[in-house]
Formats: C-alpha cells, sequence, structure tokens
C-alpha cells in the first residue's frame, strides 16, 4: 500500500505538534512571584565539593528550584547531582541533575523533578555536588541577602555557614490539573496587560493561534 506525500507530511506535522505541547505542558511552572532572583556576592564550587542550602515551600506541588549562577555556567562535561532531603538533610526526597534553563536567560539553570503534592509550608534541604569528573575547575552560584536565618547556606567543605546569604533562587510549583495551570498562566500573563488582553479575551486569543497555526500547516501541506 502506498502512501502519499501530503499524508507523510501530516503524520511528520501531527508528531511536531505534540512534541512541541508535551515539552511545554511537562515543564510548565510557576515560580514564586515574591522572590526576585539577584546577582550578588559568589559562591564558588569546585569539583568533588558540596554545598547545603535549607528554605521553605511556600505551596504544594514544588516541582522546580531555579539558580542564577555566574557566565559561563555549566560547561560540556559538568555534572551538579542535586537533591533536595527533609529539613535535617537525612532523608532523600528527589534528586536528578542541575540543567540549563530551556525558555530562561543564559545564567538562570533549573532542577526539576517530580511535584512533591503536600509541600506546603515545609522545610526542605537542598544539596548540590559537582562531580569529581567534572570538566570546570569551579562554578559559582550568585548569592543574595537572605531575610532569614533559620535557612542557612553551608559549605560542605569546611562546613561553614554563609552569613546573611542564601543561594539566589526560586521555588516553582504546578496545579493540581491542567485546568488550573492554564488558569494561573492566563491569570499571570494577563496581570499586566490592557483590558482586551486579560482573562477569557486572552484565553480566546491564544485558543485561535494555536488552531489558526495548526490549521494553516495542514492547508499549506494539503495544497
Amino acid at each position: 500500500m502506498k502512501i502519499s506525500f501530503k499524508k507523510i507530511l501530516l503524520l511528520l506535522a501531527a508528531i511536531m505538534f505534540i512534541v512541541i505541547f508535551g515539552k511545554f505542558f511537562s515543564i510548565i511552572a510557576f515560580p514564586d512571584s515574591n522572590v526576585v532572583l539577584s546577582k550578588g556576592e559568589l559562591f564558588q564550587m569546585k569539583p568533588a565539593s558540596s554545598l547545603t542550602q535549607t528554605f521553605a515551600a511556600n505551596r504544594d506541588n514544588l516541582m522546580k528550584i531555579e539558580f542564577l549562577l555566574r557566565a559561563p555556567g555549566l560547561q560540556k562535561g559538568d555534572v551538579v547531582k542535586m537533591e533536595i532531603a527533609n529539613e535535617t538533610c537525612a532523608n532523600v526526597i528527589r534528586q536528578g541533575e542541575l540543567q540549563k534553563s530551556f525558555l530562561g536567560s543564559d545564567n538562570l539553570y533549573d532542577f526539576q523533578f517530580s511535584k512533591i503534592p503536600d509541600s506546603n509550608g515545609k522545610i526542605y534541604c537542598l544539596k548540590a555536588t559537582l562531580q569529581k569528573n567534572s570538566s570546570s575547575k569551579f562554578i559559582r552560584f550568585f548569592m543574595m541577602e537572605n531575610k532569614n536565618p533559620q535557612f542557612t547556606l553551608t559549605d560542605m567543605s569546611n562546613s561553614n555557614n554563609t552569613d546573611n546569604q542564601s543561594l539566589s533562587m526560586r521555588s516553582a510549583y504546578r496545579n493540581d490539573t491542567l485546568s488550573q495551570d492554564m488558569s494561573e498562566l492566563s491569570q499571570r500573563i494577563s496581570q499586566y496587560k490592557p483590558w482586551f488582553l486579560k482573562h477569557f479575551y486572552l484565553d480566546a486569543i491564544a485558543i485561535l493561534f494555536v488552531v489558526l497555526s495548526i490549521g494553516l500547516v495542514i492547508v499549506l501541506i494539503l495544497l
């Protein structure tokens, strides 16, 4: 059975849209709007060294933490192992690696993990370790003023706490359902927009744009 060239193109277009929307829905998260990342002093981490940072989550469904790193950031061959543990740093809850932010600025990096449903109000311990075989001689995290002395940044190589400073980091969260995610996304985008780009107007424009884009691709293939 012969398959027409147009059908192949339609199949490729469908796969492309599935990949795009799948990626979007897998990374969508809402950073804590009360935290503004700043570029203060630097915390230098060498291979085989670690740091711990305690912090509190202010919503359920914690799923990502964003960090500011000094350029050039992570280089090819650099691996920063990340862990989230309970308040005492004893029991690891989530683990992974630090990655370049998919949509963020050049010096923004993410640690993304499966969401923690009951995270609201709980204190966690973040541990970061630059692996021994990493290519860089060191990486540098930006720090910012620590307004809560309860949340300490500790250099594990010497067990010293960094007074009045914490990592320049920000927690990000998901909602329980996709519809709630879309609603919050709409609200955040609408916040500083004129009336015709708010609420259902913005939703209608976004849906229309997606439908027309997909339709245009299909029409161009069929023609």
